[in-house]
């Protein structure tokens, strides 16, 4: 591929990602068998363990040491799936949670999001919004959509995190590509329901 090519095509993505972004999603899938009230079930199933484990970690932090949680963000910390994106998308009660505890007892909240970063103010805003704390937020380059996979995007921006001194004890998302890698001292996978909360 040439450089216009290249180009054309980033700027054709881009376009597209703002109008999908822009619209929102149906509230549920009309062939799903899954309710908001269980997918919070469910999640709120994986997060208590989780924060039992975070508030260990952080209890046991003496030496001052630099700890970090990474947060997938859609279907994760925020509703996407069942509220729709947009500007104001909930957030995930039991997620939020974790997260504003981990944050009160020193553990800084990192979000690694397959969106693109061009919505970066925005995602920044909406998380905030809803009452996460955001340490750093790490999404897509335009080149990244083009040439890297989820996994080895999200695998990379945890590394670039711990290159920054810190200690990732927990990576929470819903999907595989969210927590393949390393770079985390454990995982937490939240519900997808076969790919269904994507």
């Amino acid at each position: 591929m040439n450089r216009l090519t290249v180009r054309r095509a980033a700027v054709a993505l881009t376009a597209g990602l703002a109008l999908s972004f822009a619209a929102a999603l149906p509230a549920q899938a009309a062939d799903s068998t899954v309710t908001e009230a269980q997918w919070l079930s469910d999640v709120a199933a994986v997060t208590g363990p989780a924060q039992t484990y975070i508030d260990g970690r952080a209890a046991a932090n003496t030496s001052g040491a630099k700890l970090a949680i990474v947060l997938d963000i859609d279907n994760t910390s925020l509703e996407t799936y069942f509220e729709g994106a947009g500007f104001s998308t909930p957030a995930t009660p039991p997620v939020l949670a974790l997260a504003q505890d981990a944050h009160a007892k020193g553990v800084s909240v990192f979000f690694v999001s397959a969106r693109s970063n061009l919505f970066n103010l925005v995602t920044k805003s909406n998380l905030t919004s809803v009452g996460y704390t955001v340490d750093g937020l790490y999404a897509r380059t335009v080149a990244q959509l083009l040439t890297e996979s989820v996994a080895d995007f999200k695998t990379s921006s945890r590394k670039a995190i711990e290159a920054n001194g810190y200690d990732i004890v927990a990576n929470i998302g819903n999907n595989t590509t969210d927590l393949s890698g390393g770079y985390a001292d454990t995982t937490y996978k939240l519900p997808d329901y076969d790919g269904l909360l994507d």
